[in-house]
């Protein structure tokens, strides 16, 4: 799960360096706009992805115990 936060961090982190690069250039806001939703699109596919392991993480420990 660690991985999966430092993977998130780093795709959080690269959308907002192209954001700014954008910025500075002067490019059209559609683009920034299409750039936050991918980047918000990660975040929850992140999200969703960590609340499956705990639900898996979870089920197996109660069937380890059991």
């Amino acid at each position: 799960m660690k991985n999966i936060l430092i993977a998130a961090g780093v795709v959080g982190t690269v959308a907002a360096s192209v954001m700014m690069y954008m910025r500075n250039r002067n490019k059209t806001s559609q683009v920034m706009h299409d750039i936050a939703d991918a980047a918000g699109d990660a975040h929850d596919a992140v999200k969703k992805h960590i609340r499956k392991s705990n639900r898996e993480a979870n089920i197996e420990m109660n069937n380890a115990l059991a």
